[in-house]
């Protein structure tokens, strides 16, 4: 892996604050490049696209899903089920919501 990418799509916080959020967020909507937010020379968070975001949360459920132990006979309603996160219909309703009010 070239260390400069990785370097590229670090940004910290204190860039963000200085008026930075809003290219990076533009960057990783046209891009789809993940950029990870640093403090004090440390990662602590990514920004990712909400595409990219809803995807990872379902793998996760569907991970947690298969790891957790079956606790009814009906495994297509356990399958089912949602664990923790938003569905993309959900992230997109509160989002219609925000831009109304």
């Amino acid at each position: 892996m070239d260390l400069r990418k990785v370097f590229d799509c670090m940004i910290s916080v204190s860039e963000l604050g200085r008026g930075q959020a809003s290219k990076v967020i533009q960057a990783v909507e046209d891009f789809g490049n993940p950029f990870i937010v640093v403090k004090n020379n440390k990662p602590l968070a990514v920004i990712v696209s909400i595409n990219e975001y809803t995807e990872l949360m379902r793998s996760k459920d569907m991970l947690d899903a298969m790891r957790s132990p079956i606790q009814s006979p009906n495994y297509a309603s356990f399958a089912s089920a949602k664990v923790n996160s938003l569905t993309e219909d959900e992230i997109n309703i509160f989002l219609q919501s925000e831009e109304s009010d």
